[in-house]
């Protein structure tokens, strides 16, 4: 994306057949993204190399966790995040969810 300022941009083997993207971006505030706050945190699952995963931020849903991945990328649940950080938070704690139940 090169409309916006970098925030934070990482990547990280959680286990050895999972791994975490997280890119945070400072945008213009519009009627997409009226925070000024472009966020995208997903967990692949790099063994079958597909998303399982995925918090994102836009109108009208404001923070919000793609739970049916990825069989079903419409399904979204609202976060009660005021911010990116306590998005991740919530990203973090799910995404661990899956890993163990997938042991």
């Amino acid at each position: 994306m090169s409309d916006g300022s970098l925030v934070w941009d990482q990547s990280f083997q959680l286990t050895e057949n999972f791994r975490i993207e997280v890119n945070v971006y400072e945008v213009q505030s519009t009627e997409k993204f009226p925070e000024g706050i472009k966020a995208r945190f997903v967990l692949i699952d790099t063994a079958r190399n597909l998303a399982r995963l995925l918090v994102d931020n836009h109108a009208p849903f404001g923070f919000h966790i793609h739970t049916g991945l990825p069989e079903d990328k419409t399904t979204r649940v609202a976060l009660n995040a005021k911010d990116f950080f306590e998005a991740f938070e919530e990203f973090i704690s799910e995404a661990e969810r899956i890993v163990k139940n997938e042991k």
